[in-house]
């Protein structure tokens, strides 16, 4: 069973085929991620359908976000490419290299243990190699960690600015509320004043009439125009 794989190279097809399954993770990822970095610049319309269901949670969310990176870190695990989770991808293209070097391994066991030549170990350890020190240079060129860490610092900065902006408005409410009872407050403080006016107007003018009752030369004297006027000067008089 094992020579018959052997002879038919299916350990080495494997290894291929593992490597492909890699590079595929690896390049989807980063298809997530620079489509993600690039709608940063352009949030009134997004392409990535990721980013359109970020901007609408932000929306809906009615109380404010207490931890912004704990929040976005939690988004970006819910990304998806090609169907798949982002983070099921990389952790695929890892796996990917692990399962080459297994199959690698266990060849080079298989052909130890049946005396293969020389040139079929040459063989399997060039291939397994190059399959694995791809996946790693592919890994490492694409910088996962550094583009996710520009897409944080991205949205980090919008949703501050975001909240800032909403956190304004908050006082509007107080300022109309003030404002209205101000409003409120006015008749009332305009009412009291007034009565206090009448109230020595009324005593100014009883004082004109018992003056006037106390000598009959004045009695009657002040017509009601004449008062009418007289409680204007006095009015004013008083102001």
């Amino acid at each position: 069973m094992l020579q018959t794989c052997m002879n038919q190279n299916l350990f080495l097809y494997a290894m291929i085929a593992a490597g492909i399954a890699g590079v595929w993770c690896l390049f989807w990822s980063n298809h997530f991620y620079s489509k993600a970095i690039k709608d940063l610049r352009r949030l009134d319309k997004p392409r990535l359908k990721w980013t359109g269901q970020l901007l609408q949670t932000v929306k809906e969310r009615k109380e404010p976000i207490a931890n912004l990176g704990a929040f976005l870190r939690s988004q970006v695990a819910r990304g998806r490419s090609a169907g798949i989770g982002v983070q099921a991808l990389k952790a695929g293209s890892q796996n990917a290299a692990a399962v080459t070097f297994a199959i690698l391994a266990f060849s080079i066991l298989v052909m130890y243990l049946y005396e293969y030549e020389t040139y079929l170990w040459v063989q399997y350890a060039v291939a397994g190699g190059v399959i694995i020190c791809g996946l790693l240079l592919l890994r490492i060129n694409f910088d996962f960690s550094g583009k996710e860490e520009i897409l944080l610092d991205g949205w980090t900065d919008y949703l501050e600015n975001e909240m800032q902006g909403k956190k304004q408005p908050a006082y509007a409410p107080m300022t109309g509320e003030v404002r209205e009872k101000g409003k409120t407050d006015a008749p009332v403080r305009e009412t009291s004043r007034n009565a206090k006016e009448e109230e020595q107007i009324s005593q100014v003018r009883e004082g004109i009439r018992q003056t006037a009752a106390a000598d009959s030369r004045f009695s009657g004297m002040l017509t009601p125009e004449e008062e009418k006027l007289m409680r204007e000067i006095i009015r004013e008089y008083i102001k």
